[in-house]
């Protein structure tokens, strides 16, 4: 069952949308704003038409994505039921259903985007997930990734009085020479989140491929 593999995974009711409306400010900023760079760098593309996001959570940036195009396809595969269900309402645009990222059964060449936004960091078999990313998307075709930086995003987590201090289901940690070396496509750009600045010194990273 997708589900046995990932118990670890942790993602109460409206998880995410307490998150992007959170009260505190900060919270409220830097994952919006993670969002607003997503969609900035699919928007710099010419001939897009099928876009998926894998692990689309409750479908939040899906719906920012289709508020600035909406003449895309639009796709999203996640493991999680309860955040699925959220999907569905927010985007009823959008082919959504219940995947492991490291096995959507999409045929190959399928995508112009692929985007995997804040969720490698969750997954033991990322190396799978990123060979499935490679499979799907079409020659030519973009893939976002985007995640956090552990160090900064812990003591952010203990300043802002968040517990458990360390996220319990964040099972890996990157870095942008990392993922560079695990994603086999040629890099297009990256960027620091949320300011543009050297990864030591960002909360997140957001890093775009080539296929």
């Amino acid at each position: 069952m997708i589900q046995d593999r990932h118990k670890h995974i942790v993602m109460p009711v409206d998880h995410m949308d307490q998150i992007y409306n959170s009260k505190n400010w900060m919270v409220r900023f830097v994952h919006n704003n993670r969002i607003k760079n997503i969609v900035k760098s699919i928007s710099q593309r010419q001939k897009i038409k099928k876009v998926l996001d894998a692990g689309c959570g409750e479908g939040h940036l899906l719906e920012s994505i289709y508020n600035s195009a909406k003449d895309y396809e639009y796709y999203g595969v996640d493991i999680t039921p309860v955040a699925l269900d959220r999907t569905k309402l927010r985007c009823p645009f959008a082919d959504i259903k219940q995947a492991d990222i490291s096995e959507t059964n999409y045929p190959n060449d399928f995508f112009d985007v692929v985007i995997c936004s804040e969720v490698l960091e969750h997954v033991y078999n990322f190396k799978l997930a990123l060979n499935e990313f490679n499979r799907i998307l079409k020659p030519g075709g973009i893939l976002i990734i985007t995640f956090p930086n552990e160090f900064l995003w812990t003591i952010s987590r203990f300043l802002l009085g968040r517990k458990p201090i360390k996220a319990p289901d964040h099972v890996n940690s990157f870095s942008p020479n990392k993922m560079k070396k695990y994603v086999n496509i040629r890099m297009a750009s990256m960027r620091g989140l949320p300011f543009r600045l050297p990864f030591f010194t960002s909360l997140g990273y957001l890093m775009k491929f080539e296929k």
